[in-house]
């Protein structure tokens, strides 16, 4: 009798410990599980090439960036260093949450400044629940110290200021191929001719395509609905190579554009994407990741 006293005791004391463990180990199991639906590098970067992806920077991850573009010019008789003309930017972007990126550069020509706030709205899952496509929402604000010229002329701080809204939509279709499409919302304050509109409305196309874990071919291109009517311009387009070295990523890129904000490159591409001389952009892009 005594024996079967203490054995209950003792279950009545053991099964809500285990329980509760089980119960626990259960929630793990779970947050395991779910963290792993998500689909993980549809793009390697923050950007694809010359324009921005869904990708966010992870929590605590500052991503430092140098950007260039390098050209011939036709009257130009001679290169000391392969390029007649150049112009770069420099940038910095940080995780403010996993989901959630905050990033700010400056860089020439034209004196631009620019910021932009990212936010990852829709992960897509790995077993194909919930929406086939991830979501990010993209806002961007520029300053522009010097007017464009025939373009643009902007004498004070408001007209000098241009926003971009991009909804970023991407699937990663297989594990080597993925593909974004981006409807974007342009709004310049500030135009030198009464005929141009000053809010823009294009859509862009960036497929990826991996040849390896560490090299991949990507291209872009920004229809505009809209364009400039006061100069003739171009759909930005750009075909490149991002080659991921540790914590650092290369992206080599051929474009018909200079500019390296969205404002800039999806309405103001005025060379159309050809070999010649003044056409023709070869960009080389620098990012470097450091995990705080």
């Amino acid at each position: 009798m005594i024996y079967k006293v203490k054995r209950f005791i003792l279950i009545f004391t053991l099964a809500p410990i285990t329980l509760f463990s089980q119960s626990l180990l259960d929630k793990l199991n779970k947050i395991e599980t779910d963290s792993s639906k998500n689909v993980m590098s549809t793009f390697k970067g923050t950007r694809i090439s010359i324009g921005h992806s869904l990708e966010t920077r992870k929590k605590n991850t500052l991503e430092l960036s140098f950007m260039s573009r390098y050209w011939n010019v036709e009257q130009e008789t001679s290169n000391s260093f392969a390029a007649d003309r150049m112009c770069a930017r420099f940038g910095a972007d940080y995780g403010i949450s996993d989901n959630l990126t905050l990033g700010l550069g400056i860089g020439t020509p034209n004196g631009i400044v620019d910021a932009y706030l990212k936010q990852r709205l829709v992960h897509q899952k790995t077993d194909n629940s919930g929406l086939p496509f991830g979501v990010s929402v993209m806002q961007s604000a520029t300053y522009r110290t010097r007017s464009i010229v025939g373009i643009e002329q902007r004498d004070n701080f408001y007209d000098k200021l241009a926003f971009t809204t991009q909804l970023l939509i991407a699937r990663k279709f297989t594990r080597n191929f993925s593909f974004q499409i981006s409807p974007t919302f342009i709004h310049r304050t500030s135009s030198n001719f009464s005929e141009d509109n000053h809010n823009h409305f294009a859509v862009g196309f960036s497929p990826r395509y991996k040849l390896n874990n560490h090299v991949s071919i990507v291209s872009e291109y920004y229809y505009v609905a809209n364009p400039l009517t006061s100069v003739k311009t171009y759909g930005a387009f750009a075909l490149g190579v991002n080659w991921e070295v540790s914590d650092l990523l290369l992206q080599f890129t051929m474009t018909n554009n200079m500019i390296f904000n969205e404002e800039g490159f999806i309405t103001q591409t005025v060379r159309n994407f050809n070999t010649r001389d003044g056409n023709f952009f070869f960009g080389f892009n620098a990012i470097y990741h450091i995990q705080f």
